[in-house]
């Protein structure tokens, strides 16, 4: 089964626009700073709610009872088609908060994103748009890491044919 292990100061992504006059949007950066859960059977636990800190809110946001900055995310319970090795199809409630953990990012994710210390491996970039998203995420050279060797004609071989059209 899906499981989400969490910690007090995890960063997690926001995966959808909860609520946008909260700055809780797809997307969003924050930390973990707290959750509550209920029992399920066998000394296991759900998750109910996540209490997080937003990082980078384009303002601040203060809800009532919580610290500045700290938005609660709330489990949905949506249904999933399961398809069986029998072929038959069936649907399982799935009971989630819309978050994932945010230790790193595809280059799609980072799209748009300035970032002071940008870790990024080039070396499974498809073309030279992936690797430009990658650098130009970048706020300062200093704070750039290439973690391992890249094929450099991704960077000096130029554009392909279709895009030159």
């Amino acid at each position: 089964p899906g499981k989400l292990s969490i910690c007090i100061g995890m960063p997690i992504m926001i995966q959808v626009n909860e609520a946008t006059e909260c700055c809780v949007t797809n997307g969003a950066e924050a930390t973990v700073v707290g959750w509550t859960s209920r029992p399920l059977d066998d000394d296991r636990f759900a998750l109910e709610t996540l209490f997080v800190k937003l990082t980078a809110a384009p303002r601040s946001i203060q809800l009532p009872g919580l610290p500045k900055n700290v938005i609660p995310l709330s489990h949905v319970t949506r249904p999933v088609k399961c398809k069986l090795p029998s072929g038959a199809i069936v649907l399982v409630n799935r009971s989630q908060v819309a978050a994932v953990p945010n230790f790193a990012m595809t280059d799609f994710a980072s799209q748009g994103r300035t970032r002071p210390d940008n870790v990024i491996d080039m070396h499974n970039c498809p073309h030279h748009q992936a690797v430009y998203t990658c650098l130009s995420r970048g706020a300062t050279l200093d704070g750039t890491i290439i973690v391992q060797p890249f094929d450099v004609t991704k960077l000096t071989g130029g554009i392909s044919g279709s895009l030159r059209q």
